[in-house]
Parts: structure tokens; sequence; C-alpha cells
């Protein structure tokens, strides 16, 4: 970790993570929350039951750092709850938002797999703070060495992230701003939209015009334009901390046909 990083990494164990719960209950009630495409909830109790068992429990707050770009550390993180932002440095200008992350999900794996340095910084974000399981990249890759459905699932899950990079990187030579937030968005709805209200769905993480700019690869004027065409249009409301999506059949429609 960098100097001056306030970051939470404790052990939490077993007995205190899950109050007077037991381990298996305690991933229960987080699997409620998990995506069915997430890597943790792909995984079958007894392979997943060994990777936590082989991690530590930690627990991050909101700005915590929990991976460093460039640090040559290769643990891996399996988010049990709450959410994480992915972020690569962009000279000396700032950071551009590559993705986030949610309970279900895996972060570090590239560093286990191919022991480089970071490619990214992870931080927690959410206003509950993550709980998570780090493994030493040794014990992750021996448990699913062992597992050929673990490695499978590890596959899916690496391959889904490169498609959807793909799919964002046609995006930014192909699109518009506006479309390319649309779909930005769908997916955000797709994978943590939540607290549903007659006006529609909050999309559960905080996120700044700058953040929304950098994911679509437009600078903020361009963000806060097509921001404004969408609440125009009537398919977002951004007057709270978190974006409102009002209509998402509309947003859907707009994402893939651009009108």
């Amino acid at each position: 970790m960098q100097a001056g990083e306030d970051t939470i990494d404790q052990p939490l164990g077993i007995d205190s993570w899950a109050g007077a719960m037991n381990r298996e209950l305690a991933l229960a009630t987080h699997r409620k929350s998990w995506r069915p495409d997430s890597f943790l909830f792909q995984l079958g109790s007894g392979t997943l039951g060994n990777l936590i068992s082989a991690g530590r429990m930690v627990e991050f707050h909101a700005g915590n750092t929990l991976i460093t770009e460039g640090d040559t550390d290769t643990s891996v993180y399996l988010l049990l709850s709450s959410c994480v932002k992915v972020t690569a440095r962009l000279g000396e200008v700032g950071e551009a938002l590559l993705a986030v992350r949610f309970g279900g999900d895996l972060v570090g794996e590239l560093a286990a797999v191919d022991a480089r340095q970071r490619s990214a910084t992870v931080r927690a974000c959410g206003r509950t703070p993550v709980t998570a399981s780090k493994l030493d990249r040794v014990d992750f890759i021996a448990i699913l060495r062992d597992d050929p459905s673990g490695m499978l699932a590890l596959s899916a899950y690496m391959s889904g992230k490169l498609r959807s990079a793909t799919r964002r990187r046609v995006d930014y030579t192909g699109c518009p701003p506006a479309v390319r937030l649309a779909r930005v968005l769908r997916e955000l709805v797709e994978t943590h939209g939540n607290g549903s209200t007659g006006a529609g769905l909050i999309i559960g993480v905080d996120l700044t015009q700058i953040e929304l700019g950098t994911l679509v690869g437009v600078k903020r004027a361009s963000a806060e334009r097509a921001l404004r065409d969408l609440r125009r249009a009537g398919l977002i409301d951004t007057g709270g901390k978190r974006l409102l999506v009002r209509d998402i059949g509309s947003l859907i429609r707009f994402a893939e046909q651009g009108t």
C-alpha cells in the first residue's frame, strides 16, 4: 500500500464476522445479494467454503484501498458485500474509472494468474463496509487447480470481463456519448439496480460526473451533456446523490438504438 493511505485490513475471524450465525449461514445471507453471473455465485458450496477457509476476512470502509496500481502484491479478494471502484492512472491528469464491482465479484485475479504488477487500483466505495476474504495467490491457484468446475468458473468470469471491455471499446469509437452512457447505466442497473421506488430504479453506487465520463471515455463536459440529454428524455434523474433510472425499458431501447 502507498504511504498515507487509510486502509483497514483487519482479520475479523469467523466468529466475529458472522456474529451469532455459523459460517454457512453467513455465506447464505451474503449470497442472496450476489448476481447469478457473479464468480462466487457460480462456485459450488465446497469450493467456496475452501476458498473462504484459506483466506483471511478483511473489512474496508469507503475510500479505503484494497489494491494499488503498480504494487507487486498478488493477493486475491473475494468480495462478499458492498462495492468497489476499479481505477487506473491517467498520467498527471487523474484517474479513469474502469469498472464497479459488487458483492459476489472477484478482484485481483489478474496478478494472481500472471504474477505481474497490479494493473489498477481498487477502493471501497459503498455506504456499507466491504467484507472480503483475502487469499494468497498460491492458495487460490492450488484450490482451483484441484477443482475443474471452479477453474472453469474463473475462466468464464475473466472472459466476461474481457467481453465487457471489448464492447466498451467498440462503443468508444462507434457511439455518441449519450448512447455510451445509456449502455453503462443499463449495465449498472442490471448488476446493481436497487432501491426500487414508484419513480424508478436507483443505481446503488455513488458516481461523480467525472467518473461517469472516464467510464465511457469522454471528458466531464461531454458527460454532463450526455446526462442532460438523458434527463431531458425522461430516462434518468440526477437530482439526488445517486442516479435514478426512471424508465428502464426506454433506457434499454435508447442504449440499443440511440433513440
